[in-house]
């Protein structure tokens, strides 16, 4: 029963990770990244870090190509850190890590990302000025930070504060956890400004050359005191929405699959298949391309229940790491149980809003975590096809996030207990590959 129980537990968003307080209340974000730490403090971090990931993880291989010489790197990050450093120049060296765990659901970085932007911003410094799109190792201007249109969109960068943006992208990218370098490069997109703040400066002005001769070599700007698109509350309205398209097709966009009012998105999700019925639409569009997980019930039951035509599953086999907090009867911690899963979710053919129409399930680089386990179960069993471009993630998705405090930085880490194979039990080490491209 526990187990059934442990694989209907969510994969969480990555920006779930972002929103974990500070343990101690009398002191800010940017002050906790102050104090100093000697060369032993850093050290055992970094050995209870490890430790802990150990006793966690159910397999570190799945994402990790070589333990031996992750192990190796993690000697020669120690042998480095042999003078003090304060936490945010420890941070620097330490989450050069989460480039080499090749998951999202993985990684080392402060407790809260949104608290310390909200107190950068609400200060005098300020955070790099616009949002950035990163593809292939090209920067380039999206909007202003916050989601303001800037008339700058599009322009490609080439350097800041004499930065080259080569040798920014490889600092910050070489720290950014993700599952491949597209994945990594997304989630970079959205939380550019923290991380050179972070780990390149912390200017209150900055000169930004630009690639394109139409428009000035160089701007000169001052920093924002907005904060980034990604980090900002989300509405329902803004997460959920339903539109008719044409007499034939209606979109369904989805960017969470989690809502503090679960009830809330049931009742959209009905309202939105009553329309379908009453407006006898053919085609039915679900958009999950910005959708980065959330609790796999939302989408069981919020819209698997009106178009699986036959009994389904979301996963082929899993294996756990067996922890104290998480343990079944006859268990004991520390074991690595895999198993086949056999459990199947009944069809929505019973339902009175059954849609019998064609549905089609969009996804890009953005979509992961539980988004990743939709795609995988509406592909795999037939219920949709996938048009968009390929995942940012893989379709082997770990899950059921645990977290630990490094005792003396008070850094936060970040590890799966379980992971699960698609319905199918192909993709390993594969992303989420498009039927139809568009």
């Amino acid at each position: 029963m526990y187990v059934a129980k442990l694989i209907r537990l969510s994969i969480l968003l990555i920006t779930i990770l972002s929103l974990q307080v500070w343990a101690s209340s009398d002191s800010t974000a940017i002050n906790a990244l102050e104090p100093t730490l000697t060369p032993q403090q850093m050290h055992e971090d970094i050995d209870k870090w490890w430790q802990w990931t150990k006793n966690t993880h159910p397999n570190l291989s799945l994402r990790i190509a070589d333990i031996n010489t992750f192990e190796n790197n993690l000697k020669e990050l120690k042998s480095k850190l042999n003078s003090p450093l304060n936490v945010n120049d420890f941070l620097a060296h330490i989450s050069i890590l989460n480039g080499q765990f090749n998951d999202g659901h993985m990684n080392i970085m402060v407790p809260s990302q949104r608290r310390l932007v909200e107190q950068i911003t609400e200060g005098k410094n300020g955070l790099f000025p616009f949002e950035v799109n990163i593809v292939d190792g090209l920067i380039s201007i999206s909007g202003k930070l916050g989601g303001d249109k800037s008339i700058y969109e599009n322009a490609r960068i080439v350097a800041i504060n004499n930065h080259s943006i080569e040798s920014i992208y490889t600092k910050l990218m070489s720290r950014m956890y993700g599952d491949t370098v597209a994945h990594k490069e997304a989630l970079l997109s959205s939380k550019f400004a923290l991380y050179y703040w972070l780990f390149i400066d912390k200017s209150k002005d900055f000169v930004i050359t630009f690639r394109d001769k139409t428009r000035p070599l160089n701007l000169v700007v001052s920093a924002s005191n907005n904060k980034p698109l990604s980090l900002q509350s989300s509405t329902f309205e803004n997460t959920f929405k339903f539109e008719l398209l044409n007499p034939d097709e209606a979109k369904m966009t989805i960017n969470e699959f989690w809502w503090h009012d679960k009830q809330a998105f049931y009742d959209f999700t009905q309202d939105a298949f009553t329309n379908l019925q009453a407006h006898k639409i053919k085609h039915l569009i679900i958009d999950v391309s910005l959708n980065r997980g959330g609790d796999d019930d939302m989408w069981k039951k919020g819209l698997l229940n009106y178009i699986a035509d036959k009994p389904y599953r979301h996963t082929s086999f899993y294996q756990k790491k067996v922890i104290a907090e998480h343990r079944d009867e006859g268990e004991e911690i520390g074991d690595v149980i895999s198993k086949s899963y056999q459990k199947y979710e009944p069809s929505g053919i019973d339902n009175p809003l059954y849609f019998d129409g064609k549905v089609s399930v969009l996804v890009g680089v953005n979509t992961y975590s539980s988004a990743i386990l939709f795609a995988n179960t509406v592909q795999d069993h037939g219920f949709a096809r996938i048009i968009g471009d390929a995942t940012g993630g893989y379709s082997w998705q770990t899950g059921g996030i645990q977290f630990f405090t490094l005792p003396n930085s008070k850094l936060r880490a970040v590890s799966p207990r379980f992971y699960l194979a698609r319905p199918s039990g192909q993709g390993e080490n594969r992303v989420v590959e498009p039927d139809i491209t568009e």
